[in-house]
C-alpha cells in the first residue's frame, strides 16, 4: 500500500519537506508506521518461524524479499533520488508484492 501511495503522491505532486528533504506525502503509511514498523529482529523471528513450521517456498522467498526491502528502506533514506527512479522502485515493488499476494491467495483457495 505504501508504494501505491508513493506513486499517487508523486503523480499528484503531493510532496512535503522532512528534515531538509522533499519526500512524497504518504499519510496513511505514516499512520500505520506509528503502530507497526518491522525491523531486522522481526525479520529474523519471521524467518525462523517460516523454516520451523516448514512453510512453502513462496513464504521463504517473501522473507528474503522483506530482508531486501529493509535494505532498500535504509539505502534509499540515505540518497536523493529523482522522481523517475522512485516511480521505478515503487512499481517494481508493487509487482513483486502483487505476485506474492497472488501466490498466497492461490494457495488458500486450493
Amino acid at each position: 500500500m505504501s508504494y501505491a501511495e508513493t506513486v499517487f503522491a508523486l503523480a499528484t505532486n503531493d510532496l512535503v519537506s522532512c528534515g531538509g528533504n522533499i519526500i512524497p506525502n504518504t499519510p496513511v503509511s505514516w499512520f500505520i508506521g506509528n503502530y507497526f514498523e518491522y525491523n531486522m529482529q522481526t525479520l529474523i523471528v519471521v524467518a525462523i518461524i517460516s523454516v520451523a513450521v516448514e512453510t512453502c517456498v513462496w513464504n521463504k522467498l517473501a522473507c528474503i524479499y522483506l530482508g531486501f526491502n529493509l535494505w532498500e528502506k535504509y539505502y534509499f533514506a540515505s540518497v536523493d533520488l529523482y522522481a523517475e527512479y522512485i516511480y521505478m522502485v515503487a512499481v517494481a515493488n508493487i509487482i513483486v508484492n502483487a505476485f506474492f499476494v497472488y501466490k498466497g491467495v492461490k494457495m488458500v483457495i486450493r
